[in-house]
């Protein structure tokens, strides 16, 4: 029994160092973490083609492109994608006043600055999303191509204040991390939490770091020098990947050009999934493939969720005696993971109350992780929908 409790007592103390640790970085990172604001949205000068991939985004395709639409310049346009939608996505574009484009009509061909194109069946060899986006880009103008998904929600100026900055900067590629919009239990509890973990384990200063290999992308929010995105071979070179938005900051870090992750949560937000469904699946995926189909990897990060996030409330349920020494530490830890959920919560802008369910947060994406290390392990496909 002795030998049980001092084995008990150092896990703690290690995982109340880790905590201590993660907690002190997280911090220091994100005081020197890239932050956009709407004020930053000085005089800029590139024209931008901001393209929007669609597939029955009947729900969310209006209230995307409206703001967008009152922020065009001379030059600007708006290409929505739509991919084989079979819902009133079409419609609502014509609502909106898009014009419909052909497949083999030139760029010039049109002088709308709100434009639509459907698209084929994809072909073998593609994500749905990659081949959309590859026939959108033959229709661009832009000297920066803006990517960003139906599902976000962007602030008026939110366009200049992005390309201000790139500019500024001379970046070829800006990713930026959105406010969280979540509606009802489960989006509140389980997608502050995801997103905290993806900041985690790919921190911002490491992907900022030309020198460093960790590499991330948004999807939601990809803004690139046209330029560059020609030269790397746009996403034609990328056509099988299910998380484009990485595989396009790896090859941007690769040629030495210069690539940027930011905070973005005042120039737009986002509603990833609606129910929990969605939610188990979006994330598999995305971890899925965020560590290349890795099981060793994935199960790692399996193990680091449950050690430091769930362990310690194990402990406390079934052996806290609060004032020995083993009590002092499960407290402390308690307290460090309940600060550090709520300012992460705080960060992505979602509701700070649900940061005291923590633990129930984590058992679930513990439970997703490992999903996705099964999908690894045993080497099963996963779609693009």
């Amino acid at each position: 029994m002795e030998i049980i409790a001092t084995t008990m007592l150092f896990l703690l103390l290690f995982i109340l160092v880790g905590w201590i640790y993660r907690s002190w970085r997280s911090l220091s990172e994100l005081k020197q973490a890239p932050t956009l604001h709407l004020e930053n949205s000085a005089c800029r000068r590139g024209k931008v083609s901001v393209l929007i991939p669609a597939k029955n985004e009947e729900k969310n395709i209006a209230d995307c492109v409206r703001p967008f639409l009152l922020q065009l310049r001379e030059g600007d346009e708006i290409l929505v994608i739509n991919n084989c939608s079979e819902d009133r996505t079409e419609a609502i574009l014509k609502d909106l006043g898009g014009i419909r484009i052909d497949l083999e009509d030139a760029p010039e061909k049109s002088s709308s600055k709100f434009k639509y194109l459907n698209t084929p069946k994809t072909p073998e060899g593609w994500t749905g999303k990659n081949f959309a986006l590859h026939l959108g880009v033959q229709h661009a103008a832009g000297d920066w191509f803006l990517f960003t998904d139906a599902d976000t929600r962007h602030a008026p100026g939110s366009l200049n204040a992005a390309l201000a900055f790139a500019e500024g900067k001379k970046l070829d590629l800006l990713t930026l991390l959105p406010r969280c919009l979540a509606q009802g239990f489960w989006e509140n509890l389980i997608q502050p939490c995801a997103m905290s973990y993806m900041g985690l384990w790919f921190p911002i200063k490491k992907i900022n770091d030309p020198k460093s290999k960790v590499y991330f992308g948004n999807g939601q929010y990809l803004l690139l020098r046209a330029e560059h995105y020609r030269k790397m071979g746009g996403h034609d070179g990328v056509k099988e990947a299910f998380l484009e938005d990485f595989a396009l900051m790896k090859k941007t870090k690769e040629m030495g050009a210069r690539g940027m992750c930011a905070f973005g949560m005042a120039l737009y937000g986002t509603r990833m999934y609606e129910s929990f469904d969605t939610i188990w699946r979006g994330w598999r995926r995305i971890f899925l493939h965020a560590f290349d189909q890795k099981p060793a990897v994935i199960f790692k990060c399996v193990l680091s969720v449950f050690f430091f996030s769930i362990f310690p409330f194990i402990v406390l349920a079934t052996r806290l005696q609060p004032f020995s020494l083993s009590g002092i530490l499960i407290l402390s830890i308690l307290c460090i993971i309940f600060a550090t959920a709520a300012k992460a919560y705080a960060i992505v802008k979602a509701r700070k109350r649900y940061a005291l369910l923590h633990p129930v947060a984590a058992l679930v994406f513990t439970a997703i992780l490992f999903d996705a290390f099964l999908m690894a392990a045993f080497k099963r496909p996963t779609h693009w929908r």
